[in-house]
């Protein structure tokens, strides 16, 4: 009887610590930065982001900007594909910032760098709806 008392305890202790958990840490914005390979100019502000880890790893940023700081953040970040006007992205948007309509998208090849150990496809989407303070979304992911 004692024997299954302490087991039951050492269990319940161990639930309690968080040892039966996956021990995956939330996502950092560094990490999402990082990963994304979105270097943001002063005075940006990450508004939403989120990741998802599995076979694949999927980021999902969404950043406002001065309109002024749009043409920065792109050279910046090395954003290489030209922005096509009215084209939606292919990927859903985080759920805490909606995409407007004056909208322009494109797609570019990142290469392995810090915070992403192999090459990672990304979608990058313009939207200006707020001429005064444009959002950047961007997803980021491997396959």
């Amino acid at each position: 009887m004692r024997l299954v008392l302490l087991v039951l305890a050492v269990f319940g202790v161990i639930g309690l610590s968080g040892c039966s958990g996956s021990g995956e840490a939330e996502p950092s914005v560094d990490e999402a930065l990082a990963f994304t390979g979105l270097v943001v100019p002063q005075g940006s502000e990450v508004v939403a982001f989120d990741a998802e880890h599995g076979i694949d790893s999927r980021y999902r940023l969404a950043v406002a900007v001065n309109a002024d700081a749009v043409d920065r953040l792109l050279a910046d970040s090395q954003f290489s594909a030209p922005l096509e006007q009215g084209r939606a992205a292919i990927q859903a948007s985080l759920p805490q910032v909606s995409i407007g309509t004056d909208i322009a998208s494109a797609t570019d090849e990142l290469p392995p760098g810090p915070g992403r150990p192999t090459e990672a496809h990304r979608e990058l989407l313009l939207d200006r709806s707020n001429p005064a303070r444009p959002v950047i979304h961007v997803w980021a992911f491997t396959t």
